[in-house]
């Protein structure tokens, strides 16, 4: 109590002190004034800074952390340095307030010992409304908790954050600092792509009346059997799409290699609506769906109609094939391309043949009834009502697209905004890029082991360079971005806590413990086997590019996609569909690795406010409109000028590649 007392009065005593400051500035700003004297100059007044919203953390946040951390404070630096250089430059006056000095002690013991009862009653009454301030934030977030659904860990188990007790000790953290700093608060700027969006045409614009009709001769047929993913057998049907029209063929319905990687049988129509596909590609591509009863008996490869990714470079240019593949498909009338993985260079190829590719990609390829109704039930339990009138979900929902709330609460509630991730950290890809990730030496060798039995080659050239170390390589962008990385990105971002995140991403190196630090700010993760019961993802159980679908519609369908990795097949085929379909309503995030590492690396003293506005300038580069530059993909890229294509040229000196550009 005394304590108690002892501060109030110093505190008095201090507004008194500066009341006697002020009074003494003013005699000393007359002083200056009279004498010409040249004062201290004034600090300009700040300009009012509108606090933004936040999420006051409960007890579930970040442990041991007080609520009010990283709370962004506008003004106090400045209004302090101001307080010293004022009484620095009082110095001098202190010797006219001495005679003064005595008599306003005595003032200052009276007005006390009559105001002393306002005072208290003051503070008690301030104390009553913090406390009810904390309560009431308590309530509301135990509230919201349990409104909301359970948070979803990566490997796809319903749970609490009690799930990960037994393993807080082994999670791996890397920026401690950054993770407490870390808050919640929802930057509405990032829900939207830039303004000019709307000023680019898409690519394969179905308004325009130009058509390239198929061929008056037909020179033979081509089979395709493509390889890899669900991503990049996507790319290569829409390739020979374009291959067929440019060497007067006709496509054979194309078939998928089954891969030991993917273990998955399915083929073109247990993924794609096959008569859909034929029907849009009609105009331009003659498409069957299996060779005629004349060429089934050949022996492909005995007669050299088979051409494997060895026999093509990648990338390759119309040239090659006029040079490589034509002769032989006018001789033996069917060529068979096995693979086909980026087999076909996005320059120079004439316009009309990019436009090919465009309208495969973002028109012709529809998923199977199966796939967009669990992709329609998906985004549902996402944002809790039936589903959006976006063009993107009428894209690809189909006949299950339906506008009615699912109930009147639902209706009340309106929809809820989630954010979908494509976190690549797989081991292959973490292993393969020599990186180190924090989780010590028995990491370290489960990695070297796996490099050994899984990447003999790259072992082999590790044994005639330098080693690079860890920290250069993340410094160059070169590590694949850590779930504790990702999260604190959307952090910075301001992202709030209780966004969901819908999680697309096979396996995750590490599994919970690792993704501690990711659902440490963000429990809310959900992913396709945590949102649809057993029943409903046992039909795709066991074919992996299908549950590829349902994470493609996921992704595509989100308010806001962000990516780790700007590489990926997945999400470079994602962007573009939200570029192409989103009206500017459908923001992708990029994040530059190399300038996220160079962000990161000052985490022992770098302040929040500064790790905020570096990694929103970083994201708002990576989100500019731009046309598509010389050689970048237009599934990724698939935006053109107004002005139109440029004209069709088939073959052309490397001086006039530009001229190909889709501007």
């Amino acid at each position: 109590m005394f304590s108690c007392c002892c501060w109030v009065r110093w505190q008095v005593v201090v507004v008194a002190d500066m009341n006697l400051s002020l009074q003494a500035l003013l005699r000393f700003e007359r002083g200056n004034a009279i004498l010409g004297k040249q004062g201290s100059p004034r600090s300009p007044r700040p300009d009012v800074v509108k606090m933004k919203d936040y999420q006051t953390r409960s007890s579930e946040c970040l442990p041991g952390i007080d609520p009010i951390l990283g709370r962004r404070l506008s003004g106090g630096d400045n209004n302090w340095k101001t307080k010293v250089a004022l009484l620095h430059d009082l110095k001098n006056e202190h010797g006219n307030l001495g005679s003064c000095k005595a008599v306003y002690v005595g003032k200052r013991h009276l007005w006390f010992r009559k105001h002393v009862k306002s005072i208290a009653l003051m503070f008690a009454l301030m104390g009553s409304l913090f406390l009810l301030d904390s309560f009431t934030v308590s309530l509301f977030d135990s509230i919201s908790l349990q409104n909301s659904s359970p948070p979803m860990t990566s490997s796809g188990v319903k749970g609490d954050r009690t799930a990960y007790a037994n393993e807080e000790e082994r999670s791996v953290q890397m920026y401690g600092r950054l993770q407490n700093l870390a808050y919640s608060a929802l930057a509405e700027s990032f829900w939207e792509e830039p303004r000019k969006a709307s000023l680019w045409k898409p690519c394969g614009d179905r308004k325009d009346a130009e058509k390239l009709g198929q061929p008056d001769k037909n020179n033979g047929y081509i089979m395709l059997s493509a390889n890899g993913g669900l991503n990049q057998q996507r790319v290569a049907i829409c390739n020979a799409i374009a291959l067929a029209s440019f060497l007067n063929a006709t496509l054979v319905l194309p078939r998928f290699l089954y891969s030991i990687v993917w273990k998955d049988p399915s083929q073109f129509g247990d993924i794609y609506q096959e008569e859909y596909f034929m029907n849009i590609m009609k105009d331009e591509v003659n498409i069957v769906k299996e060779l005629p009863s004349h060429l089934k008996s050949l022996d492909i490869e005995a007669i050299g109609s088979l051409i494997t990714d060895a026999d093509i470079v990648k990338e390759a240019t119309p040239i090659d094939y006029l040079t490589k593949t034509l002769p032989l498909l006018l001789q033996n009338g069917v060529l068979h391309f096995l693979g086909f993985g980026n087999r076909l260079g996005s320059d120079p190829l004439p316009s009309k043949l990019q436009k090919l590719r465009c309208k495969c990609n973002f028109h012709a390829l529809k998923f199977v009834p199966k796939i967009q109704e669990a992709g329609s039930l998906l985004i549902r339990r996402i944002r809790k009502y039936d589903a959006a009138q976006a063009t993107l979900d009428r894209q690809l929902f189909g006949e299950f697209l339906t506008g009615s709330p699912s109930n009147k609460h639902d209706s009340a509630r309106g929809s809820s905004k989630y954010l979908a991730l494509h976190l690549r950290f797989e081991v292959d890809m973490i292993a393969y890029s020599l990186c180190d990730f924090g989780g010590g030496e028995k990491e370290r060798r489960e990695l070297q082991t796996y490099r050994e039995s899984h990447f003999p080659m790259l072992m082999e050239r590790l044994k005639h360079f330098m080693p690079i170390s860890s920290s250069v390589l993340r410094n160059l962008g070169r590590c694949p971005l850590t779930p504790e990385e990702a999260a604190l990105m959307l952090a910075g971002l301001g992202v709030k806590r209780g966004t969901y995140i819908y999680l697309a991403s096979s396996h995750i190196y590490g599994g919970k413990f690792r993704m501690h630090s990711f659902t440490n700010l963000y429990p809310n993760l959900v992913t396709k086997e945590t949102l649809l019961t057993p029943s409903e993802v046992s039909p795709f159980r066991n074919f992996s590019s299908q549950l590829a679908a349902l994470d493609f519609i996921a992704c595509a369908t989100a308010d806001v996609f962000a990516m780790t990795d700007s590489g990926s097949q997945l999400s470079s085929l994602v962007s573009g569909f939200r570029t192409y379909y989103g009206g500017g309503h459908a923001p992708t995030l990029r994040p530059n690795k190399k300038s996220l590492a160079a962000i990161l690396s000052e985490n022992g003293t770098i302040g929040w406010n500064s790790f905020e506005d570096r990694v929103r300038k970083m994201i708002k580069d990576g989100q500019s409109v731009r046309i598509r530059g010389f050689g970048r993909s237009i599934y990724r890229q698939p935006r053109h000028h107004n002005q139109g294509f440029a004209p069709h040229l088939i073959i052309m000196p490397s001086g006039m590649q530009m001229a190909m550009l889709i501007a």
